[in-house]
């Protein structure tokens, strides 16, 4: 059955709920007047996945550093209640009471506000509030072809196509300190040109490194080239190379680096290339704009969804964790971690339309941003 709207509010009422001795301020493109029975939030409509409605529960604010008594108000339990409202054309619609969740410096610099509604929204005015844009063209996954047979080429293909051209060219002299020791393998080699043309790749959560640093370990001596954002985890190759290693060297993922008592190495079950592609594939995950991921859930229900995706012929990202196998579709990947009984799946995708199109398959949702 078709959800309907609310029944929309004039200004003067959306102002009124906030009481008396009304402040008003701006926080990026937001509204909001604080007065002794509430503090009301405006937004506009849009799909920006950087302020305003994210999904059904939550809600970010960007903008320059709000005030103290502002920050101490919004979404805070212990004072008048933070009310939300979107302004359409044909007059304020209520979202709802919002909780704080975090504040953080993100934002391009700016101060970033996370707010959660205290009820999720129905889907009608999440469409109203935060419309679902045509999806434009998107990457094409026939990449997935080349994986087995060319790996490097692969990657080039992937990043080509799903990260954005249209960024300042990346400075740095990458993997210079590498190069001083020795000529760097091609795999890695071509991940640091590739950066070059899409700086998208030097900003992961989880960064390949743009100065490979020597270090020693259980193994023996190795090239750090990428580490856990903490700290808690390391990728290197064995250096200097080994001939038994030929142009593609092993992996050797490490825990606890900085631990002399603690740390231990383990084995990548994909070479150099193919392990690039994979940690590729999780960081894009990471940095997309737009999220989903579902409850556990049996894992045969999955498989009319999967039907419909390209499964990447790697081994699973993190074995000792998740384990996740990677899928993909034009603008989408997937990951899916399964016992084989149960399985969760999350997903990421560079348009929210192309999640929306997901809904029909009726998953629980822990977070879906469509």
């Amino acid at each position: 059955m078709a959800q309907t709207l609310p029944h929309l509010i004039t200004e003067a009422a959306v102002l009124s709920a906030a009481g008396a001795g009304l402040r008003h301020y701006t926080l990026g493109s937001a509204l909001v007047a604080a007065g002794a029975d509430a503090t009301v939030v405006i937004l506009l409509p849009g799909d920006d996945p950087k302020n305003g409605v994210q999904n059904s529960s939550r809600i970010l604010l960007c903008g320059e550093k709000a005030p103290d008594d502002l920050r101490s108000r919004l979404g805070s339990r212990d004072v008048p209640p933070t009310r939300l409202f979107a302004r359409l054309e044909q007059g304020y619609l209520p979202l709802g009471v919002v909780l704080r969740r975090g504040t953080s410096s993100g934002c391009d610099g700016y101060n970033h506000i996370e707010l959660e509604f205290d009820q999720p929204l129905s889907r009608a005015a999440l469409d109203a509030v935060r419309p679902v844009r045509a999806v434009g063209p998107l990457p094409a996954v026939d990449w997935v072809d080349h994986v087995e047979t060319d790996p490097i080429q692969a990657l080039e293909s992937f990043a080509l196509g799903w990260f954005p051209a249209d960024q300042a060219g990346a400075s740095g002299n990458g993997g210079a300190a590498a190069r001083q020791a020795g000529d760097l393998p091609e795999a890695l080699a071509a991940f640091h040109r590739l950066a070059r043309l899409r700086p998208a790749l030097r900003g992961f959560h989880d960064p390949v490194l743009e100065q490979p640093e020597p270090a020693d370990g259980p193994r023996g001596d190795r090239l750090v080239f990428a580490r856990w954002a903490q700290g808690y985890r390391d990728w290197s190759i064995p250096w200097p190379p080994r001939e038994q290693d030929g142009s593609d060297p092993v992996v050797w993922e490490t825990e606890d680096p900085q631990s002399a008592d603690y740390r231990e190495t383990t084995v990548e079950q994909e070479p150099l290339s193919r392990f690039l592609l994979k940690y590729t594939l999780f960081e894009a995950m990471i940095s997309s704009p737009y999220h989903a991921r579902t409850y556990r859930l049996p894992a045969a229900s999955l498989d009319p969804l999967l039907r419909t995706l390209r499964p990447v012929p790697l081994s699973p990202f993190m074995p000792a964790h998740d384990a996740a196998r990677f899928f993909v579709a034009p603008g989408l990947i997937a990951a899916v971690s399964t016992d084989g009984t149960d399985a969760g799946v999350g997903f990421a995708a560079l348009h929210r339309g192309t999640l929306t199109a997901i809904l029909d398959y009726g998953f629980r949702w822990f977070r879906f941003d469509g």
